[in-house]
């Protein structure tokens, strides 16, 4: 295991949603992560959520000590005063994807900024419903033609999303969990919004820490000068973390960031 030494002193914070700020078990925010939130505020550190979810899935989370938000998977970033980045998947790529649905292939959901819709309910789709303790909504997805897309949840297994691929041109596919990837245009990602974020506050990438447990952290991994994987994370994020701290139901974030030398 990597020795834990303290590194460049650490302006920006960013955290995935699910598994990481969220615990699994309780679909909750443990106290010893609030408290730490709470402390890196008072310090002066900028902390950030960066999630796949859109906004209308984050109430389980007090915005309070968050500085801003990277959501749909940096398709949609903001603070509480104003937007500073905004985008969404082609349209063609939108259509040939309502296609391959109404043949039946996959289901999908679709993230608009303000709404969601799902194609329907299969094993895949409950699964997820059950672990995140959400509900999505199904409607009819031709409204996708004519909206903006920020995200799709498509609910494919490994190996299967080979016939996304083979019908669209600018897409990016994630894998967040066995049942589904996340997909969002081919330039975007986590990466690119914390490079954006960084940028606009003036903050150093080796002055930012992020952590994560899933395939769709990985990318912001990479612009940050330190990585945490949560105990509680797939073994490929572990592998290409700097740290590995303990899950979050376990203080996860809080010992981190006792390890790291910041609280």
């Amino acid at each position: 295991m990597a020795i834990w030494n303290p590194p460049a002193d650490i302006k920006a914070a960013f955290f995935d949603v699910d598994g990481t700020l969220l615990s699994f078990a309780t679909h909750m925010v443990p106290e010893t992560t609030l408290m730490a939130l709470a402390e890196l505020k008072k310090l002066g550190v900028k902390c950030f959520i960066a999630t796949g979810r859109p906004p209308y899935q984050l109430d389980e989370i007090s915005i309070d000590t968050f500085e801003g938000f990277i959501l749909f998977n940096g398709q949609l970033c903001l603070t509480r005063d104003e937007v500073y980045y905004d985008g969404y998947i082609d349209r063609e790529d939108v259509r040939a994807i309502v296609q391959q649905v109404k043949e039946g292939r996959y289901n999908a959901l679709f993230m608009e900024k303000g709404r969601c819709y799902l194609s329907g309910h299969d094993d895949h789709v409950r699964a997820i419903e059950e672990s995140v303790a959400m509900t999505f909504p199904e409607g009819d997805i031709e409204q996708a033609l004519e909206n903006d897309i920020y995200q799709l949840n498509i609910y494919l297994g490994p190996g299967e999303t080979g016939i996304v691929s083979e019908v669209t041109s600018n897409i990016k596919m994630t894998r967040w969990s066995e049942h589904f990837v996340d997909a969002f245009p081919r330039y975007g990602g986590k990466h690119a919004a914390v490079r954006r974020t960084l940028e606009r506050y003036g903050i150093a990438p080796e002055q930012a820490v992020a952590f994560g447990d899933g395939g769709n952290d990985l990318s912001m991994f990479g612009v940050v000068g330190t990585s945490v994987a949560m105990g509680n994370g797939n073994d490929d994020v572990k592998l290409q973390a700097d740290f590995v701290t303990d899950d979050v139901d376990h203080d996860g974030i809080y010992n981190a960031f006792v390890r790291l030398g910041v609280l």
